[in-house]
């Protein structure tokens, strides 16, 4: 192999043997399955679809092929690491009968703390002692393998005989109990005690991230890692800011599908509720710091996994995708993106020109054929001012007209409200905004007078109705049978829009919460397919599909391979000149060309 290919071969080694990859999701949605797949030791263990031989009716069956033939010479265990033993380990910084004493106060049942007992109590204490001995927090000089082996062995064993003991007495104990601990740490720094600390939001990352370090300090190299998994968002982001390497698969699959895995596992209506505040939960003030926030997760997300029920739970449709992302982690741009990530991305780009300051939401209309006709964002009027960029305190002194209404600028009782509850707190936020501008919600602001909770009064006009209008404002075309693309799925309103120009499809990343899918879009003889958006978007698009150097480059330097006449390449193979010798002899193979 000359210089040239070696230099080709350590690029690209240098992106294979460094991986982090994060995965989020509701509770039911596959997580764990991914990372069980992403642990096996050979590829040939992934029982993987195998690919069309010979002729593919089209060209994602194609890259897939491509895919497979890449990860089958190039595949890499994952080392699997689980926030649940994590959790356990912060759990085994505390005596037995500190966990028993927690118990009580939260007033769990005899019958579950009399089954800890028997079960536990003995071994919990043994592990205790090994955390005592410092093989969790102590500094200095440690044997990294042996505290490698503490959590991926000892640590793991026992967060499953706690799952087990739990599991039996009720099938959801174990999974409230952790998300419970869980949120504790990231408040105090400790599983029994909820006394909130910001300096403690990161503590279940760091951690973790502790397991990542010593990994690569006993591997130095192929230091590959899934994290299973990642619920918060402020910790998605403590990876993010730390490794260029990190993506966080979100893993999805249909409400329904979802629901019907827990019932299956034996919960109940009432338990799934109670496990999905996860997501459904409306968070403010510092809860949105220290719990689960599986909606702030999914925004995200760099790829998208989409993962359905299938006949036999052979995984196939998974399992395709965790092998197009994984061979495009390690080889960006060796197959280009599908027409879906591509509208999709455009989408999610819009987003970013979104003022509003609760969410960004972006949209693409497209043909069937998926060429793009319009794309919106949610943003207030053309020539109104974004509230982004609309001051607090220029309201206030009634300065910037033109930003603000007649209504906001005149009506006494908004103007009233305002000077009365806002007027005494601005120059004392001075400080504390450090320079940022004091933007207000005008939406927030009149529900709070009328202590209502009315939609109507938002300036902005959804992404989806932007799409629409941009059609209409720019000399209107029929997008009957097209699709729509948002990065939230829309709500009654826009629904009702799209099921009435004629949308095909609607591809979607989150589901909105309220009843436009059961109720507008699933009657009449018009209904649209609503899809689940699968796929890579936003940083992870962008590193995925450019390629580090040109293919035809690359594989000309691998290969030391050019075009020529097979007398020429006859020639240089009989003595085995490279192709830079051959360009020093050119005047000599082109004069024995002509002869011949």
């Amino acid at each position: 192999m000359s210089n040239i290919s070696n230099a080709i071969d350590l690029i690209f080694q240098n992106r294979r043997d460094f991986i982090i990859v994060g995965l989020t999701g509701r509770t039911g949605s596959g997580c764990s399955t991914v990372a069980d797949i992403l642990s096996q030791e050979k590829f040939e263990t992934l029982y993987s679809p195998k690919p069309i031989v010979g002729c593919c009716e089209d060209n994602e069956e194609r890259k897939y092929n491509i895919a497979y033939n890449y990860l089958k010479q190039n595949w890499k265990q994952f080392n699997r690491i689980r926030v649940t033993d994590i959790i356990t380990s912060f759990l085994l910084e505390n005596e037995f009968k500190m966990l028993i004493e927690y118990l009580k106060e939260k007033k769990y049942s005899i019958s579950i703390l009399e089954k800890l007992q028997q079960d536990l109590e003995t071994e919990f204490n043994l592990l205790y002692k090994d955390t005592a001995n410092g093989l969790i927090n102590k500094k200095g000089h440690q044997n990294n393998d042996e505290i490698y082996q503490f959590y991926s062995e000892k640590v793991s064993l026992f967060s499953d005989k706690i799952r087990h003991i739990l599991d039996q007495i009720d099938i959801d104990v174990f999974t409230n109990l952790y998300q419970e601990f869980g949120n504790n740490i990231r408040k105090s720094g400790m599983a029994f005690d909820n006394k909130f600390g910001p300096e403690n939001i990161y503590k279940i990352a760091e951690r973790t991230n502790k397991l990542i370090k010593i990994l690569r300090h006993s591997k130095k190299d192929n230091v590959i890692v899934v994290i299973d998994a990642l619920r918060n968002p402020f910790e998605v982001n403590f990876f993010k800011d730390r490794y260029s390497a990190f993506y966080l698969f979100s893993i999805n699959t249909e409400e329904e599908m979802r629901q019907h895995r827990l019932i299956q596992k034996g919960l109940n209506v009432e338990q799934i509720t109670k496990i999905d505040e996860e997501y459904t939960k409306k968070l403010s003030g510092e809860e949105q710091f220290y719990s689960l926030n599986i909606k702030g997760c999914l925004e995200l997300a760099d790829v998208h996994i989409y993962n359905p029920t299938e006949q036999g739970n052979n995984y196939d449709i998974l399992k395709k995708q965790i092998i197009r992302y994984i061979t495009l982690i390690m080889h960006p741009g060796i197959i280009p993106p599908t027409h879906l990530e591509r509208c999709m991305q455009i989408a999610y780009n819009a987003k970013l020109n979104s003022g509003c300051l609760s969410r960004q939401v972006g949209a693409v209309v497209t043909a069937a054929d998926y060429s793009i006709k319009s794309v919106g964002w949610n943003s207030s009027p053309e020539g109104h001012i974004p509230c982004i960029l609309r001051n607090l305190k220029s309201l206030i002194e009634g300065t910037e007209e033109k930003a603000f209404s007649n209504y906001e600028l005149y009506n006494k009782q908004f103007r009233d409200f305002i000077k009365e509850n806002y007027a005494p707190q601005i120059d004392g936020f001075e400080d504390r905004l450090e320079g940022r501008l004091f933007s207000y919600c005008f939406k927030d602001a009149q529900n709070a007078l009328k202590s209502d909770k009315n939609q109507v009064h938002t300036r902005s006009l959804h992404a989806e109705e932007n799409a629409f209008l941009q059609i209409a404002k720019n000399g209107g075309t029929s997008i009957k049978g097209g699709y729509l693309f948002t990065t939230a799925s829309p709500c009654e309103l826009c629904a009702k829009k799209a099921y009435h120009l004629g949308i095909a499809r609607v591809y979607y990343i989150d589901p909105y919460p309220g009843i436009s899918k059961e109720h507008i879009l699933s009657q009449g003889n018009n209904r649209p397919d609503m899809i689940l958006f699968h796929g890579a978007i936003g940083r992870a698009y962008n590193q995925f599909y450019t390629p580090i150097m040109p293919y035809k480059d690359e594989l000309s330097m691998l290969l030391d391979f050019k075009y020529c006449t097979n007398k020429a390449k006859n020639f240089t193979l009989k003595r085995k000149i490279k192709w830079s010798e051959f360009q020093k002899m050119k005047s000599v193979l082109s004069k024995n060309l002509q002869q011949d």
